[in-house]
Formats: structure tokens, sequence, C-alpha cells
């Protein structure tokens, strides 16, 4: 299977858009390493190669865009940086596509019924409860 390349223009974008929601829910943070695109799916990672100077940064899709006729990539101001592109504003680039971000799962505690070992553990954590007298006392 052979790589997605695309040849094109890439700009960037910075402060003004510091702190504001991105289309996949993250906030946008000009320090982290991220791109918008038009169609690539959210966490898909990007290596941008500047072809002024041959510097490239891997990025991760979190945002749409751009939206400026001819430009095929938004970078991060820490992008950006990494290309040394900053003066320039606006360059030529090659994006190459090397795949989805693969984002750990969230931690999730272990249930009894699939961890029988856990049981006592937890019985001995839980305290009991007179439930009787509770359910009473919230009756009365």
């Amino acid at each position: 299977m052979s790589a997605q390349v695309y040849n094109g223009k890439a700009s960037y974008y910075g402060p003004g858009f510091h702190g504001r929601k991105c289309a996949n829910g993250d906030i946008y943070d000009m320090y982290k390493m991220t791109c918008a695109h038009k169609t690539l799916p959210f966490g898909t990672r990007l290596k941008i190669t500047n072809k002024n100077n041959g510097k490239s940064a891997i990025v991760e899709v979190t945002d749409r865009g751009p939206y400026a006729k001819g430009r095929i990539v938004d970078l991060s101001k820490a992008a950006a940086m990494e290309l040394d592109m900053v003066a320039a504003g606006v360059v030529n680039v090659t994006v190459e596509v090397l795949g989805e971000e693969k984002r750990k799962p969230e931690a999730k505690a272990p249930l009894i019924l699939y961890a029988p070992e856990l049981s006592n553990e937890f019985i001995n954590e839980v305290p009991k409860m007179d439930t009787t007298i509770e359910f009473a006392s919230l009756v009365r």
C-alpha cells in the first residue's frame, strides 16, 4: 500500500485562535503539533515538509480548514516554527499521510464480574449498611 502524498501550500494559525475549540472538540493550543485539513479524519498523523528548506514536522489533524484558496493544510504555530516558515507565512509543502493516531483507551475500573479475584478486596473495602434502617429513615 503506497502512502498518500500531496503537494501544495501551507499556512499557519496562531494567537488569534489560541484557546478556541477545534472542529474535533479539543481546545486549540498553538504550542502543540497540530493542523487543520479539509477532509482527512481527525487523529490522522501527517509529515509536513517545507520544500524551501527541507525541514519536516509530524502533526495531528485536529481541525478543519484551511479555507484560503490554494492551501492544503493550516499548521499550528509550533509546527510552523518547526518548519521555519513563520516569517514567510505561506510556503510550499509536501504532506505525507502517516496514518491515524493510536490513542490510549481511557482507563476503566475492572469489573468484579470479570475479575473474581478482586471481589474479596472489594467486599472488605465497602462499608456494609443496614438498608432497611436507611430506607425507613427516608420514608418517615
